[in-house]
């Protein structure tokens, strides 16, 4: 009797296992992998982009989320955006084709979706129903995946670290503004020698006669 039982429960983890679309795993939760497109990396450098990506079709510049970015488009529907430290701040995916980790497409069940990156709630941005994932100590890193609002399957794709919110935003120009005013430490190392100019005099007033 155990070993017709440890049969059967062999042979049902067996057909489990082939029941599996091709190409997909039981991996759930969120991997830095998941924040990259076609063997690029968020944040990765213009270089980085060109050489994975090769040449664009074109470019052009706009402003994204208040801030001002070199968008780069290739052919089949895909962009990437650079900011002015020159480094990738947004993909946008629009080809229908492409599949990221786990067979992760446009059409993908809400199902399968948080099978693969992990339960969330829907969120709503700039009216939209979307799914949205930070990336574990990148707090500016998200995983946009927009959602149909009815039958809640996959319909867009955006990998991006540009700010979401007008509150993201007003906390990232901060920081900005921050980092900017640092002082090149080799500078802040440094005191200004003074000895040559000598001591002030302190002022003198004098009278003036007509």
């Amino acid at each position: 009797m155990q070993r017709t039982l440890g049969i059967f429960t062999a042979l049902v983890l067996v057909l489990a296992a082939l029941c599996l679309p091709a190409g997909r795993s039981e991996a759930a939760g969120l991997q830095d992998a998941d924040f990259s497109c076609r063997g690029a990396m968020l944040g990765a450098s213009e270089a980085e982009l060109f050489k994975a990506w090769g040449e664009p079709l074109f470019d052009r510049t706009e402003i994204r989320q208040g801030v001002t970015v070199k968008v780069y488009v290739y052919k089949d529907h895909y962009e990437a955006a650079v900011d002015k430290s020159g480094h990738v701040v947004d993909f946008l995916i629009k080809n229908d084709r492409y599949e990221a980790r786990n067979g992760i497409r446009l059409g993908a069940t809400s199902y399968w979706i948080q099978k693969t990156y992990g339960k969330t709630e829907r969120q709503r941005l700039d009216g939209a129903a979307y799914y949205i994932y930070t990336r574990e100590g990148h707090p500016h890193d998200h995983l946009l995946l927009g959602i149909d609002a009815q039958d809640g399957y996959l319909t867009s794709m955006r990998i991006t670290s540009l700010p979401l919110t007008d509150e993201e935003a007003e906390k990232r120009a901060l920081e900005d503004d921050a980092e900017e005013g640092k002082l090149e430490p080799r500078f802040a190392e440094k005191k200004i020698d003074t000895s040559a100019l000598g001591k002030a005099e302190p002022p003198v007033l004098k009278e003036v006669r007509p």
